[in-house]
């Protein structure tokens, strides 16, 4: 009986820190999230022969043609 007590302990500490572990995650990119998409936009714009322009908020940046090249 004392080893099916412990293992059923040893599950719910599992799901325990899983829950913890994922509300810390979603917490994050909630805070974060604006953060990491300008920082992927900036990298990329080069990539694609473009100029990075800011956004109001995080999160809004954009990729725009560079004034004077038409093609």
């Amino acid at each position: 009986m004392k080893k099916i007590f412990k293992e059923d302990i040893t599950v719910f500490k599992i799901f325990e820190l899983l829950l913890i572990f994922s509300i810390m995650i979603i917490f994050f990119i909630y805070q974060y999230g604006g953060h990491f998409k300008d920082a992927i936009t900036k990298t990329t714009c080069p990539l694609i022969g473009e100029e990075y322009e800011k956004g109001d908020k995080k999160g809004d940046g954009r990729c725009i043609i560079p004034v004077g090249i038409f093609e």
